[in-house]
């Protein structure tokens, strides 16, 4: 039997420290924990269209790489949220993810992988960008 991602999701961040050395990147638009490798948006219309959106990209190996495609691809396959109706119905079964209590629409999960570590942010608004798969390194080397 195949393991369904959405039973290893977390309400609560179990890595936490992942958020407490920030920078500024070169072409960033604000800062970012050092750690952030890069996230995948998303949004659904007919299918789940995508983009990658890089920030640390040197902390990528090919195994990270792998596991965010993994995670991604699992995150939305049919037995997952393989539609915006699917994604709905999965955020409004753990109100405790909710964000933002006055209009309930977005919701935070986190899921701790073997290579890296994922905040995944959830909205159920039609016609805006529904899932926001953010990868952190589980350590950085300093050089």
């Amino acid at each position: 039997m195949k393991d369904n991602i959405l039973e290893h999701l977390k309400t609560e961040c179990p890595f936490s420290q992942v958020f407490e050395e920030w920078e500024w990147p070169e072409n960033s638009w604000g800062k970012v924990p050092l750690k952030k490798i890069g996230h995948i948006r998303a949004d659904y219309q007919g299918r789940w269209w995508n983009t990658v959106w890089p920030c640390h990209p040197e902390l990528a190996t090919e195994e990270i790489k792998a596991e965010i495609g993994r995670v991604y691809k699992s995150l939305t396959a049919e037995d997952a949220m393989k539609d915006l109706s699917a994604l709905v119905r999965f955020c409004e079964a753990h109100p405790e993810a909710c964000a933002d209590q006055k209009f309930r629409q977005e919701y935070n999960f986190f899921l701790v992988g073997e290579a890296c570590d994922f905040w995944i942010r959830l909205i159920t608004r039609e016609r805006d960008y529904n899932l926001y798969l953010s990868a952190y390194a589980k350590e950085v080397k300093k050089i």
